[in-house]
């Protein structure tokens, strides 16, 4: 056992969940006498938590030789400031009466909840559980989580079934966007704003979140916690995995804020959809960056008021790149562009003053694959969009406006979801590419879907390297891993056997809704994109649950659960022996 790992407490465990439930029951319940009593209850639990998670982790110096001192102090400054308005709350609530929660102790609820949770994922190892079941279990935790939330009775309008909860929470959390109720009619704020959480979480992780938190405080540095962690987020070595995880954590708030203000401008002053433009603009850039799909518009951008705002369509599309080309590819060109900076200023000190220091940047192979892929796939879909939607569905834009939104519909099909003209009127040509760029998806490592443009690549590659009579997949001067090959055809062969097996289902329970629209919601499902033909509201129950299961294989991979369950009850130990090969006739 590491020792490094502190042993969580549990009574800050119990006073976190008693704290979190009274919390959820204030905020989604209405009022009524038992309103005050909980919220009586949940103050007292509040002070008691605080107290418990102070005394835990004041340590004396030298308790914790792993812990990340500069993390500590920055998110201990963070809590002790949200404590003190919380008191100053507190002491509102008792003298003065005052019922209402505020923001801040319902913040510091949850950050102490979070650290505590930290805690509990972060010893799953010593559970002998292999890190591909931890990465499934953490989803169906948050899916969990996120269907009690949309149940409860203050986040509808009009109450929703266990199921509709459950197809809304897999597909917010698996950043899918396929709806079964409208966003913004259906939802109050507090069911929307429960819906941009899982959205959230579920497109950066929740492991990553709970990591952070534990890095950053408990500071745990066991080698398996550090190792699971590094491939979740594919960091370059195991000791820049925590800086890694910022950078990612900070590249994704910058760019979500950014977002939101562009989206706050071009959206205009002329806004009538609710009474708040900065929480539409934050939703749809948290959900375009996530390439979620997401909308509190009942049309999504196709909402008449929306459908010609092509400076909106383009932020959205920004966003959705940007979020599915992969943390790991944001990393390496921000790393390429400052070792680029520094090498040129290396070569102009050798000119002047004489330097050695010569060490030329570089991007990795991955880099360069994702982004040649994806500026393919981007340009040749826009290309066969704007040739075959022209006299359709473009009809009504201007050149200019055609343009656009044959780049926007390009985008938005591999992983994203939003739609700017009716998906449903789309020519069936026009359908069978929308079905190809839905599959290949975004990139690994992203927030999108899909097998991945990677795979897509290594696949493409392979077969013109076997037609030239290459035993190897050679780009430029590298050579591919015969490993990558082989997950690449792996994956592909498990997403075609679930997207028939979901199609056969659908069909089967829903044949009355037409076998192409159902194709193309199984394979919407299963690359998370979330566009429709308009048939997800119609679909029954079993096609539901269906539907549900194919979002979360889509999301976490069937390669993935896979591995995690064989390799969790099969514990086979690979020994490198060389056994007799005997070829196989193939075609």
């Amino acid at each position: 056992m590491n020792q490094s790992i502190k042993k969580p407490d549990w009574h800050i465990f119990v006073l976190s969940v008693l704290a979190l439930v009274a919390l959820i029951l204030d905020y989604g319940y209405p009022e009524n006498y038992w309103h005050h009593l909980i919220t009586d209850i949940y103050y007292m639990l509040h002070a008691w938590m605080v107290l418990s998670f102070m005394k835990s982790t004041l340590r004396p110096p030298g308790y914790h030789r792993k812990v990340n001192l500069k993390g500590t102090y920055v998110v201990f400054g963070i809590v002790i400031i949200l404590a003190m308005i919380s008191v100053v709350n507190t002491i509102v609530f008792v003298f003065f009466e005052n019922k209402d929660l505020n923001f801040a102790t319902a913040l510091l609820v949850f950050l102490v909840a979070m650290f505590d949770l930290s805690g509990r994922l972060a010893t799953l190892d010593r559970q002998s559980l292999h890190p591909a079941l931890v990465f499934v279990i953490s989803f169906l935790i948050l899916i969990f989580i996120g269907t009690l939330l949309l149940m409860l009775p203050n986040s509808t309008n009009n109450g929703i079934s266990f199921v509709d909860a459950l197809f809304t929470s897999t597909s917010a959390v698996c950043v899918t966007g396929l709806a079964v109720l409208d966003t913004g009619k259906d939802f109050t704020h507090l069911g929307q704003f429960a819906i941009l959480f899982l959205i959230q979480f579920g497109a950066l992780g929740m492991l990553s979140f709970t990591s952070l938190f534990g890095l950053l405080f408990k500071g745990f540095g066991s080698y398996e916690n550090r190792l699971n962690l590094k491939n979740l987020i594919n960091a370059d070595t195991l000791g820049n995995t925590f800086k890694t995880l910022i950078q990612i954590l900070v590249f994704v708030i910058a760019v979500e804020i950014v977002g939101a203000i562009l989206i706050y401008y071009t959206v205009g002053d002329n806004f009538r959809f609710g009474d708040n433009r900065w929480f539409f603009s934050f939703f749809h850039s948290i959900s375009a960056f996530c390439n979620a799909g997401f909308s509190t518009l009942s049309n999504s951008l196709y909402e008449s008021d929306f459908r010609f705002n092509y400076s909106l369509h383009l932020v959205i599309a920004v966003l959705i790149i940007l979020g599915g080309i992969g943390y790991g590819v944001i990393i390496n060109l921000y790393r390429f562009s400052k070792k680029s900076l520094q090498y040129r200023a290396f070569r102009w000190f050798d000119v002047v003053i004489g330097s050695n220091e010569k060490i030329k940047p570089f991007l990795s192979l991955n880099t360069k694959i994702v982004l040649v892929t994806t500026l393919i796939l981007i340009v040749v879909g826009a290309g066969l969009f704007y040739l075959l939607e022209y006299d359709n569905t473009l009809k009504e834009h201007s050149a200019y406006g055609k343009i656009v939104e044959s780049i926007f519909g390009s985008v938005t099909t591999r992983t994203a979801g939003f739609n700017t003209v009716d998906t449903g009127a789309l020519t069936h040509s026009c359908i069978m590419i929308v079905l190809l760029l839905m599959w290949i998806g975004a990139s690994p490592g992203s927030t999108g879907g899909g097998i991945k443009t990677t795979t897509f690549a290594v696949a493409t590659l392979n077969i013109y390297q076997q037609a030239l009579g290459f035993k190897s997949i050679r780009v430029g001067w590298k050579r591919i891993d015969p490993a990558a090959l082989q997950r690449s055809t792996s994956i592909i062969s498990l997403s075609l056997i679930v997207i028939g097996i979901s199609t056969f289902l659908l069909v089967t329970f829903d044949e009355h809704l037409g076998i192409l629209a159902i194709a193309f919601e199984c394979f919407s499902a299963f690359s998370t994109v979330g566009l429709s033909m308009g048939i997800t509201a119609d679909l029954s129950v079993a096609s539901k649950v269906v539907i549900i299961i194919t979002m979360f294989i889509g999301r976490v991979g069937l390669l993935t659960l896979l591995t995690g369950i064989a390799r969790q009850f099969y514990k086979y130990r690979y020994k490198p022996i060389q056994y007799p090969e005997e070829k196989i006739f193939i075609n």
